[in-house]
C-alpha cells in the first residue's frame, strides 16, 4: 500500500466522523464521569459488557489461529511481523481474562450485579442474557472463532481491524467520561458508590491500555501495508467493517434519562 496511514484513512472516511462522535460521546458517559450514574444502571451495562468480554476471548482465540509463523529460519522469529501480532494477541487474551476477574472483584466491592436485567429484557421469560446489541457483538466475534480443520474465511487483517475499532472507540469513550466535571469531589458520594471514578474509569484510560491500543494500530498498519488488494479495494471493504463496529458501539451504550 502506498498511503501513509491506513487507520487515518479510515477515520477520515465518508460518514465516519459523525458515527465516531455518536459512538464515543453520550449522556451515559457524561453521567458516569460526573458520578451521577445510578448503581442499577451501571450494573445492567456491566452485566452486558461481561458477556461481551466472554465472546471477546473466543474472538482473540480465532485471531490467534490465523497467525502463521514463517517456516523460513533466516532470522529470529521474534523479529518477524507474525511474532509481533501473536504477542499482541497473547496480551489481549491475558488482558481480557484479567478484565473478567476485575469485573467480579469490582462488582463485589461496590454491590454491583453482573446478571442485572434492564428494561430491554423485562417481560421476557428467558431470564438474564445478552441484549440485542450484545448478541450482535457476540455474533461478530464468533464469526472469527477458530473451527478445527476449517479454513478461515475472514482474514487476520479484518479481525485486527475489528479489534482496533472496538478498543480505540472504548478508550476514547472513557477518556470523554473522565474529562467530565464530577458532582462531588469525593467519589464515595457518587450514585454508584465510587465504582466508576475510583476503579473502572482509571482502568479503561490507563497508560497501559493506551499502549495496547497503539500496538493494535501499529500491527494493523503493518498488515495493511502488506495486503495484496489495491488501496481502493482494501479501504472500501474496511470502511464497511469499521462503520458496522461504530454503529454497534453507539447502540451498546444504554439510553439514560
Amino acid at each position: 500500500m502506498s498511503y501513509s496511514s491506513f487507520t487515518k484513512s479510515l477515520l477520515s472516511g465518508p460518514g465516519v466522523a459523525e458515527l465516531y462522535e455518536r459512538a464515543t460521546r453520550n449522556q451515559f458517559l457524561e453521567l458516569a464521569g460526573q458520578g451521577r450514574l445510578p448503581r442499577e444502571t451501571l450494573s445492567q451495562w456491566l452485566a452486558q459488557d461481561r458477556l461481551y468480554c466472554q465472546a471477546y476471548a473466543r474472538f482473540i482465540g480465532g485471531l490467534i489461529s490465523r497467525v502463521h509463523l514463517p517456516r523460513a529460519a533466516d532470522r529470529p522469529v521474534a523479529e518477524t511481523m507474525e511474532w509481533r501480532v501473536l504477542t499482541l494477541l497473547h496480551n489481549a487474551l491475558a488482558g481480557i481474562m484479567a478484565e473478567i476477574q476485575f469485573f467480579e472483584k469490582t462488582a463485589g466491592d461496590y454491590g454491583l450485579g453482573l446478571a442485572a436485567v434492564g428494561s430491554e429484557m423485562e417481560g421476557e421469560t428467558v431470564g438474564f442474557g445478552p441484549y440485542k446489541t450484545t448478541q450482535c457483538y457476540i455474533d461478530l466475534f464468533d464469526s472469527f472463532a477458530a473451527q478445527p480443520g476449517a479454513r478461515a474465511d475472514k482474514p487476520l487483517l479484518e479481525g485486527l481491524l475489528v479489534l482496533w475499532a472496538t478498543e480505540v472507540a472504548y478508550l476514547d469513550s472513557w477518556s470523554y467520561a473522565k474529562s467530565q466535571k464530577p458532582q462531588y469531589p469525593d467519589p464515595s458520594q457518587d450514585l454508584d458508590g465510587g465504582a466508576l471514578r475510583k476503579r473502572l474509569i482509571d482502568n479503561w484510560t490507563s497508560d497501559q491500555f493506551r499502549a495496547f491500543v497503539k500496538e493494535i494500530e501499529e500491527c494493523l498498519e503493518a498488515l495493511a501495508a502488506r495486503a495484496d488488494d489495491t488501496e481502493e479495494v482494501l479501504l472500501a471493504g474496511s470502511l464497511s467493517v469499521f462503520k458496522k463496529v461504530l454503529v454497534l458501539e453507539e447502540e451498546f451504550w444504554p439510553i439514560v434519562a
